[in-house]
């Protein structure tokens, strides 16, 4: 189910509302309908370069809901232009909000937290939620010549400024 949520984690404005959600049921499978979810509902003009990275995050996290969490397992993935974050829901109970995801496993937690800008949990009405901030590899600029407003430096467009000055 796509789904286009009012704000996002952070609470700055989107600069894309890619975003998707799909309930999955809490089994040994669950980790492989993760990736197939990322394959299927990842932006397609963000996301391309970031689509092994989002993958492997997703299957991590939502194993590691399979493996300590009880009932169905949530998974979003969310597009702000230059990063995607993956949520992850489920009744589980956790550490203190805002506390760095550490999923079970400490290979799993340091293959995460190496690919994520940041990561957290934050506790809902069903459980909590587990979330990663991943980069999308674009940029987010309009593409096109900028210059900045306001008079140039001095010697670099005016040839007077560039004259050797006699100071004797």
């Amino acid at each position: 189910r796509q789904s286009t949520p009012l704000t996002r984690l952070g609470g700055r404005p989107r600069r894309c509302d890619a975003a998707a959600t799909r309930t999955l049921q809490r089994t040994l499978l669950a980790p492989g309908q993760a990736r197939a979810f990322v394959d299927e509902q990842l932006c397609p003009l963000h996301g391309p370069n970031a689509i092994a990275a989002v993958r492997l995050v997703a299957s991590e996290v939502v194993l590691h809901a399979v493996r300590y969490g009880e009932g169905p397992v949530v998974i979003a993935v969310e597009c702000d232009a230059t990063t995607v974050t993956v949520s992850v829901s489920c009744a589980m109970r956790a550490p203190a909000e805002g506390a760095r995801l550490q999923l079970g496993d400490p290979i799993s937690s340091r293959i995460v937290d190496s690919i994520c800008r940041a990561s957290g949990i934050v506790h809902t009405a069903r459980g909590l939620t587990m979330w990663c901030k991943l980069p999308t590899g674009h940029l987010g600029m309009e593409t096109g010549a900028h210059r900045a407003k306001g008079p140039e430096p001095p010697g670099l467009l005016d040839p007077a400024a560039s004259r050797s000055r006699d100071v004797s």
